[in-house]
Order: C-alpha cells, then sequence, then structure tokens
C-alpha cells in the first residue's frame, strides 16, 4: 500500500495534511483522517495547539492571582481561590497523563505489529531472589537480564509492567523466539489459570477443543514464566497487551496504588525492533465521508472530526 506524499512544495512541519497513515511491515495500515488538515510531520501532531493552550493556562493564572492581589493584597488567597487552583493543576495532571497513556499504547501497538513476535509472556519474580515490591532494584535487575539476552541470543521484546492487588511487579509482553522454549505441561483454555491434564488422552482433547500448550523460559532465573504461542488473530493480542498499559498503576508514597507509570516507565523494549513508516496525505471531503471507521472528535481543534480505520494491504481508503 502506497499514499500520494507528492503534493509536498516545502518543507514538510509547515505543511499539514487531513489524513495519516502508519504502515507496518506486511502492507496493513492505521488510517487516521480528519475533516481538516491537522496533521504534520511525525512529532509536530498538535504540537502548537498543545504550547497554545499552555500560554493561555498561564496568562489565566498569572491575571488570577494579580485580581486576586488587587482585591485582598493582605490576605492569604481564599479558599474557593486555592480549590479553583488546585482542580486547574489536577485536571491538568490528569490530562497529560492521559496524553502519555495514549502515546505509549500507540508505540506498542506499533511496535507488536511491526515485529515477528512469537511470544505472549508473563514474567513474575522470585521473592527469594529480588524484592518484587521495589521498583528499582526490579528495574536493574530486569534490565540487566534484557540487556545480556538482547547481546547474548538475539531477543526482540516489548513488555509492560503491571501490580499484583498486593503491590508486587510482574510482566506481560511479547518476546520474539530468540529463547528456548520448554512445555510446561498445562494447557491454558481461556478461562483462567492453565491447567494440567490428568493424561494424554485429556490433554489431546483439550488441545483440539481450542486449548493452547503453556511453556516456560529457562532462561528467565529471576522468577517464574509462562509463554503461548501467539496464535489467531494478531490484533487481538496485541490489543490485551496495550490494555495494561491503560490500567497501569504505581506504587505511591503512602504505599498505595496510584495511575501512573512504574519506575517511570511505561513499557520496556528492545532488540533489532523494526518499526511502521508514516505517511501523509490529503482526502478531499468525499473520500473522507466515505471512510468507515471509528469517529470521534477533537475538542482541542475546535471539534475536528477523526475517523480511525484499518486497512488490509489490498484495500486503499
Amino acid at each position: 500500500m502506497t499514499f500520494d506524499t507528492e503534493q509536498l512544495s516545502q518543507p514538510l512541519s509547515r505543511v499539514f495534511f487531513n489524513a495519516r497513515a502508519t504502515v507496518y511491515p506486511d502492507g496493513t495500515a492505521r488510517v487516521m483522517a480528519s475533516d481538516r488538515a491537522i496533521f504534520r510531520a511525525p512529532g509536530w501532531e498538535l504540537g502548537e495547539v498543545a504550547a497554545r493552550r499552555e500560554k493561555i493556562a498561564q496568562t489565566e493564572a498569572r491575571d488570577f492571582e494579580r485580581y486576586l492581589d488587587a482585591v485582598n493584597p493582605e490576605c492569604e488567597m481564599s479558599a474557593y481561590a486555592l480549590m479553583r487552583r488546585e482542580d486547574a493543576e489536577a485536571r491538568k495532571r490528569a490530562e497529560s497523563l492521559s496524553r502519555a497513556q495514549r502515546r505509549a499504547r500507540a508505540a506498542v501497538r506499533d511496535l507488536a505489529l511491526s515485529n515477528p513476535f512469537r511470544w505472549f509472556v508473563t514474567l513474575t519474580l522470585d521473592a527469594s531472589r529480588v524484592d518484587r515490591y521495589d521498583v528499582r532494584e526490579v528495574t536493574r535487575k530486569l534490565n540487566a537480564w534484557l540487556d545480556n539476552h538482547v547481546r547474548r541470543d538475539g531477543l526482540a521484546y516489548v513488555l509492560v509492567p503491571e501490580l499484583h492487588k498486593d503491590g508486587a511487579i510482574h510482566f506481560h509482553g511479547l518476546f520474539n523466539d530468540a529463547l528456548e522454549a520448554v512445555d510446561s505441561g498445562t494447557v491454558d483454555m481461556g478461562t483462567g489459570r492453565p491447567r494440567k491434564p490428568r493424561s494424554a488422552r485429556q490433554r489431546a482433547a483439550w488441545l483440539s477443543s481450542g486449548g493452547h500448550v503453556v511453556y516456560n523460559l529457562p532462561a528467565w532465573t529471576l522468577g517464574f514464566t509462562t509463554a503461548i504461542e501467539l496464535y489467531g488473530d494478531r490484533s487481538k493480542a496485541v490489543g490485551y497487551v496495550c490494555k495494561y498499559i491503560a490500567k497501569q498503576q504505581r506504587p505511591g508514597p503512602d504505599g498505595t496504588a496510584q495511575p501512573g507509570r512504574i519506575g517511570g516507565r511505561w513499557y520496556y523494549s528492545g532488540g533489532a525492533l523494526q518499526r511502521p513508516r508514516v505517511e501523509l496525505f490529503n482526502l478531499g471531503p468525499g473520500e473522507f465521508e466515505r471512510l468507515d471507521g471509528y469517529e470521534t472528535k477533537l475538542p482541542e481543534l475546535g471539534g475536528a472530526r477523526l475517523k480511525i480505520l484499518d486497512v488490509n494491504k489490498e484495500e486503499k481508503p
């Protein structure tokens, strides 16, 4: 699949388009199109809008403080005014967090669809080998393990951290076929924890009815693993990994879980990873209206309409 970008006549950062396609190595693409020109070179989208909103917010905050100084110069900020400021700051933090989560989910999706990963893995930690509640210790040992196997075995990976209900850290993600996988003797039936069949006959029956063999990765020396070979609709497995970013929480100062990145990272990735290419183009008004995809509105862009759709390699938007 290719899209026409011959219309460029000046630096890309100055030219806006109303459609963007993220094209994956297999020829499929995710297309985002708007009823107005909002896209430009990767990394520029909404940049000016975000900067303008930030400047307006700063100006309003400064003007509000000047007003308080004028009408009440001898007293501290009123409880109502303080509450308004705290509410505004909380909304700003929440919006920033939401944007960061969306970017992280998009990045993980792009990596997952651009590389021939073989395994969906879960990595847990053995309390006798690492403090599962210490983010710094877990991150340090995980990075050392990952770097070692990238260099020695050619590991390529995407991992998303998650907290157990008790605050312990574990990871879900995707691996290529660089590491040895050993049959664990259990079968995943898609209904909860993997189960161990009582006989070879029962195992065969479970597998023929849709079950999948659960493997272990002996190279993971920090705890325990499960690995299930990717099957069926690949996008579903990708969505399963991405959902952990959407619900990610980090340990708060009081020990309770709070929304945010664990150890400052939404996800880990490494190895010889491919990335999709991004192509920008323009659609006419009629072409935009004919697109059949998920539609939403962008309040930060004056209510611009945005459509998102996935395109197979034999199709064109």
